[in-house]
């Protein structure tokens, strides 16, 4: 249920009352387009924001031979001033003498930056440049460590802990190894001391105040580990794979890590050569975690050709000009740029609160809630609003912007609202007539994204249903997800396959039918999965707030639940893993037997499947349940609230009354026929 304030809840209780309606439109999208081209060739990069809001990026040269490059720096105080980009100055020390293909690495240590390259030439010593003047100015080079074997880097990274990280050669493969600053000293390399990989092509790293997460490049695969402390004495493990590898098909070089928005976002350069699948292309992908251990499938970026990725990132404050909050992607070759949101710039929102005609908001568990709306357009108003290509044009009426919906009423004159819904725009309609010109916009919300259908397969052992509900979120793109749940959260899947060409739903839907979870997605963004219970109390009443009312139910359901799992391994042939469950009030009722059988091989043992068996009885129990109400709209109740509704006695009435789960709402609001009305779908609690 959502919050409402007294004023509210009296308004609704009202013999009369007066709609308040606040419709706003929001693009949030990052429009990342063609903002500088500095004109360096394509190579190894990075970037980190100073103190003082400047952008300093690191590159290394590439030529013919691959042990004499220059590690060179530019310093951006004012982004939108293109020389700044394409100046670069070659680090003292770093002139002729550099791994090109070794990596670099630059970061923000409180304040001291630090840059990170591999000597070429001379010997094979990982070197740190210091600054303490925001990148105007650097010490160094300093020796962090050489490498035994004159062992050569794949790439390198630095959380900006006093410290740095990297992928270097061993004997039967390459490893990952990490080297901490104390007391002015760098610490001896710390190896991970875990499987070699096969290659290796980059990494990234950040960390968390407690760990540090790394992500790292085999050259086919993005892999995922840990590191425990914050210096020497750590201990690494491993985390599940970022993007599984699909043979040799795809190339996933040079990742690059930054957090904004309160989400990771990891760059990696994806290359198909078409030896496999046919497909040739090269561009980079972006995806996205908020805890880095479940992840996006992402978004890609063609918009320009990179083998060496580059970085993603956020900035609010610019050291001078008139920039003001950006989004980035920056490479040598291109810097694409996109303003940050902003509720005064009128090409990212709009307010429609007074022209909304009518609207529909129609939301139904486990799947997405659709809202359609029809705006008055009267003169054109809106015509300069309207983007029906989308790309790099900025306006607020536009593919994927937020359609954010509030409801409530008139109170002393003063509207008294509350967010009920979030939606992104699927379709524009521009209906014109000689009488009429109005705009018809459909929203989803952003659980729609779970009807994409995922690109690679990815298999899951021994996950747990918590584990799984929220990997398989974060690969469509949902992010927050609040799970309410009791013990099955915790029971392990032995083996779990989220299919290529599947639809993410069809899997969240698969995992939430084995133990009877339900989930829709709040006003907030928010996937709320949960398991019903029949101890859940009543949250709302209604007696003489009724405008219709329909009781009803209907008896053909089961009454005899067999539910069967995986058999079990080294035991007699045909022995099962099976639970029955009974409902022996419908037994007696209709002397029917009415089975279902329910076969779920993620089930494993007794136990699991008397749960699954219990908790599949109690939903064919509830949807023996069929009432319908219309009443006032009430913005304060969502889906899976339970009511109370009590109708009049006779004459008046049929003397009905039940507590009940709200399944489904449609919220209807027509200004011209005076309408404003929830209509609720109901089944038993």
């Amino acid at each position: 249920m959502r919050t409402i304030d007294a004023a509210m809840q009296s308004a609704l209780a009202a013999n009369t009352r007066r709609p308040a309606i606040g419709l706003t439109l929001e693009d949030h999208t990052n429009h990342l387009t063609a903002y500088q081209t500095p004109g360096l060739v394509d190579q190894w990069s990075d970037v980190c924001i100073a103190n003082d809001g400047s952008i300093v990026r690191v590159n290394l040269t590439r030529g013919s031979f691959g042990f004499t490059s220059n590690l060179q720096y530019s310093r951006i105080t004012d982004p939108a001033q293109a020389a700044q980009w394409a100046g670069v100055t070659t680090f003292a020390g770093a002139s002729g003498n550099m791994f090109q293909d070794g990596g670099c690495a630059i970061s923000n240590n409180g304040g001291t930056l630090r840059a990170f390259a591999q000597q070429g030439t001379g010997g094979n010593a990982l070197y740190c440049w210091t600054s303490t003047t925001n990148g105007a100015s650097w010490s160094g080079p300093t020796t962090v460590v050489t490498l035994a074997g004159s062992a050569l880097t794949k790439g390198i990274a630095s959380a900006g802990n006093s410290d740095v990280f990297f992928q270097y050669d061993v004997v039967g493969g390459d490893d990952l190894g990490a080297c901490f600053l104390s007391a002015g000293s760098w610490s001896a390399a710390q190896n991970w001391g875990l499987a070699h990989l096969s290659a290796g092509a980059g990494l990234a790293v950040a960390w968390t105040g407690s760990q540090y997460n790394i992500a790292y490049s085999d050259v086919y695969s993005l892999g995922s580990a840990k590191y425990s402390a914050a210096g020497v004495g750590g201990t690494w493990s491993l985390n599940t794979s970022i993007a599984p590898a699909t043979s040799t098909a795809i190339v996933r070089l040079s990742p690059r890590l930054s957090l904004y928005d309160g989400l990771y976002h990891l760059c990696c350069n994806e290359i198909d050569s078409g030896v496999v699948s046919g497909a040739v292309y090269s561009y980079c992908r972006v995806r996205e975690s908020l805890d880095f251990v479940h992840w996006s499938d992402g978004w890609i970026l063609h918009e320009l050709a990179t083998r060496y990725s580059g970085n993603v990132f956020a900035l609010s404050a610019p050291a001078s000009g008139s920039s003001g909050a950006r989004y980035y992607f920056s490479s040598p070759v291109s810097v694409l740029s996109t303003p940050a949101f902003s509720s005064s710039n009128p090409a990212q929102y709009l307010d429609a609160s007074a022209t909304v005609l009518n609207y529909t908001r129609h939301e139904r568990l486990n799947r997405p809630a659709e809202l359609v709306v029809v705006l008055d357009n009267q003169r054109g108003q809106y015509n300069s609003a309207i983007n029906l290509v989308g790309g790099g044009n900025a306006q607020p009426i536009t593919p994927e912007a937020t359609l954010r919906l509030s409801e409530g009423y008139r109170v002393g004159g003063v509207s008294d609202r509350v967010a009920s819904g979030t939606y992104r725009l699927a379709r524009i309609d521009i209906e014109r007539g000689p009488q009429q010109n109005q705009l018809r916009l459909t929203g989803l919300d952003l659980s729609g994204r779970l009807d994409r259908v995922a690109r690679w397969q990815n298999t899951f052992s021994g996950q747990t249903i918590q584990w799984l509900v929220l990997e398989v979120c974060a690969r469509a793109g949902l992010f927050s997800v609040n799970l309410v749940a009791g013990s099955q959260l915790s029971q392990v899947i032995p083996s779990f396959v989220l299919q290529a060409g599947q639809k993410y739903r069809r899997a969240l839907d698969s995992l939430c039918a084995t133990y009877g979870l339900d989930y829709f997605l709040d006003q907030n963004e928010t996937l709320q999965v949960r398991e019903v219970q029949a101890s859940d109390s009543s949250v709302w009443s209604y007696q003489p707030e009724i405008e219709l009312l329909s009781f009803g139910g209907d008896f053909q359901r089961a009454n005899h639940i067999i539910a069967s799992g995986k058999p079990p391994g080294s035991s007699m042939p045909f022995n099962l893993t099976t639970s029955e469950a009974y409902d022996d009030t419908h037994n007696q009722a209709t002397r029917v037997e009415s089975v279902l059988h329910h076969v779920d091989l993620k089930l494993t043992t007794t136990t699991q499947t008397s749960s699954a068996a219990s908790l599949l009885m109690y939903t064919q129990q509830r949807s023996q349940v069929v009432h319908s109400v219309v009443v006032p709209l009430n913005p304060a109740l969502q889906l899976i609230d339970v009511i109370t509704l009590t109708d009049s006695a006779a004459p008046v009435g049929v003397g009905q009354s039940a507590v009940c789960r709200i399944i489904e709402h449609r919220a209807l609001y027509d200004a011209q026929k005076a309408e404003y009305s929830s209509q609720f779908g109901l089944q038993g609690h």
